[in-house]
């Protein structure tokens, strides 16, 4: 039997010191050398931080849990006074190098860990087996879709790969998570919602080998209340505003005014769409559209205005035959525009108060 000299030492600490005292944590935890190490892998999102949209970046908490079986690290547990197991500094035995693929950082930086899963203990039973939780903040690359923003939902990958091993060494296995709709409906974020974790295997193929690559897909939706209170409902009555300048005489002068005023305001809601969403041409949102939709119309209703407005201080300033528009003019202003919007009644109202407005003019200069 292997005996260790301790003088006033545990149970546990002689069980430690017999187990470590030939332990390589470089070397794979198997006696064959042929044989594989099957890791269970599970996570779990502890807490959604925030998407941000200009980066691209998914902010998560996540909760990882990784298990396998070390054949060096058994235990006979009546030598041990029934001691079922221990825990370990991680450092000090063999750990599968579980790498987050997608981490929103420089692989080739100074510090090239920071995307290994990796935490300070581990629990060892007397089976072998060995139980490795991790919490973890994950910083993760998501493609945003900004279509419809902002009722628009998102779907973020986490994948998680061995950065070293193939199948024929380390075999990665899914545990499946039963409280999916439990976890979803407890975490709480202001600006978005989980509505559901998808997770599933990936065998890819690389140089005439074959690595296993976990993949989790994060389906949340935003939470719209924010932008209908700050964006959707002041264009809305924006929009009204717009239509409303068409009711405007043109003598009354404030037509052009109402049109500009409403034309910086929909400016202002464009770049603040602007500075929520990417700078991309994959996708453009549908609000953005329609702002610059209703932008072009105001536009034009403003262009037109000051045609109009125009037209009419030059026609009330008109006293000769060259000042008058042309015959065809009138015939499509007066005979077939009228007929086509139903104005019949008040194209002719307008002009009989003109012919008489000109009569009463000529008969002036006449007594005169």
């Amino acid at each position: 039997m292997f005996i260790i000299s301790c003088v006033e030492c545990t149970t546990e600490q002689l069980l430690i010191r017999k187990l470590l005292q030939y332990y390589e944590p470089s070397v794979r935890p198997v006696l064959n050398a042929q044989a594989v190490v099957n890791v269970s892998f599970r996570m779990e999102i502890t807490q959604l931080f925030e998407l941000e949209e200009k980066t691209q970046i998914l902010t998560t908490n996540v909760r990882i849990e990784q298990k396998w079986k070390d054949e060096n690290l058994g235990w006979n547990q009546t030598e041990y006074v029934g001691v079922r197991g221990i825990r370990l500094p991680s450092h000090r035995i063999w750990l599968p190098d579980s790498y987050i693929y997608n981490a929103a950082f420089d692989i080739s930086s100074e510090t090239p860990t920071q995307g290994v899963v990796n935490g300070p203990y581990v629990m060892v039973y007397h089976t072998g087996e060995v139980v490795f939780p991790v919490l973890m903040k994950l910083h993760t690359t998501c493609k945003v879709n900004i279509q419809y923003f902002p009722f628009d939902r998102q779907i973020c990958g986490l994948k998680f790969a061995s950065w070293i091993y193939d199948i024929s060494s380390v075999k990665y296995d899914i545990i499946p998570n039963t409280n999916d709709q439990q976890q979803s409906e407890s975490i709480r974020n202001s600006g978005w919602a989980i509505l559901d974790v998808k997770q599933g295997l990936i065998w890819r193929a690389k140089n005439n080998k074959t690595y296993t690559e976990l993949v989790y897909g994060v389906h949340i939706r935003r939470r719209p209340l924010y932008y209908i209170f700050n964006v959707i409902i002041p264009c809305a009555m924006l929009s009204c505003l717009t239509c409303m300048s068409f009711w405007l005489p043109t003598s009354s002068g404030e037509k052009v005014t109402l049109g500009l005023t409403c034309f910086v305001a929909f400016s202002v809601f464009m770049l603040m769409v602007a500075e929520k969403v990417p700078a991309t041409s994959d996708t453009v949102p549908i609000i953005g559209i329609y702002l610059t939709i209703v932008m072009s119309l105001t536009s034009i209703s403003v262009i037109m205005a000051v045609i109009v407005a125009n037209l009419y201080q030059q026609a009330a300033m008109c006293t000769s035959d060259k000042h008058r528009a042309p015959a065809w003019l009138t015939k499509v202003a007066l005979i077939y525009l009228p007929s086509i919007f139903r104005m019949k009644d008040k194209v002719k109202t307008v002009l009989n108060q003109k012919v008489r407005t000109c009569r009463r003019k000529s008969s002036d200069r006449d007594n005169r």
